[in-house]
């Protein structure tokens, strides 16, 4: 028995269509490029929609042309939900490329289209000083988010200072009294009062703490 399948004309023209695209963008300096770009999140709901937003934010990009998106349904791990696109793309050129992955950070890449990519001194120089500007900018993200984490837990310790000063200011306590006033775990709140001692803050006798 002998069984053939032929491609509906409209489907193959379609097809044929998309091929003579790609092979002109390509020749017109475009990569033909694959990404898979995940997300995390929750509710299902939220992480479906957003994701979905995503993408239509970067169809409204002229330097890129998606030609194919594929969602997998989310997945729920650990109390969160993991959902990802698969997506079939032009890419105006190779800088926009290397733009793309810093400000998406899509976990898979994949050039399909040139074979091999060549360009001149200048416009490597381009992308790696494009490249260099990105990493700079992240330096001094980290570096801020440091400085802020520093403030933060400065602030922090002036409150909870604050808090044994005012738990303290009636009478003396011991580590399980302050540790229900100020929430405080109390192997953390020990270190901390230690610290406070050296301080000369308060002092302890036996296991009771009071004000100086």
């Amino acid at each position: 028995m002998f069984c053939e399948t032929f491609l509906n004309p409209s489907k193959l023209h379609i097809i044929e269509d998309k091929m003579d695209k790609i092979k002109q963008k390509i020749n017109d300096g475009w990569l033909h490029c694959n990404f898979i770009i995940e997300m995390l999140g929750k509710p299902k709901e939220h992480l479906e929609k957003t994701l979905k937003g995503y993408i239509e934010l970067l169809k409204k990009d002229k330097t890129i042309e998606i030609l194919k998106e594929d969602y997998v349904e989310p997945e729920e791990k650990e109390g969160l939900f993991t959902m990802f696109v698969e997506l079939e793309t032009l890419m105006k050129d190779t800088k926009r490329v290397v733009e793309f992955c810093f400000d998406y950070m899509p976990s898979s890449v994949e050039i399909i289209e040139p074979a091999n990519l060549t360009y001149s001194s200048h416009d490597f120089s381009d992308i790696l000083n494009d490249l260099q500007a990105r990493l700079h900018k992240i330096d001094m993200v980290a570096k801020n988010t440091g400085q802020e984490n520093k403030i933060l837990r400065k602030n922090s310790a002036i409150f909870l200072r604050n808090l044994i000063f005012l738990a303290l200011k009636e009478k003396g306590k011991d580590v399980v009294e302050l540790s229900k006033n100020t929430g405080v775990p109390e192997k953390e709140l020990e270190k901390f009062m230690d610290i406070l001692i050296k301080e000369k803050k308060i002092k302890k006798q036996k296991k009771i703490y009071s004000l100086n």
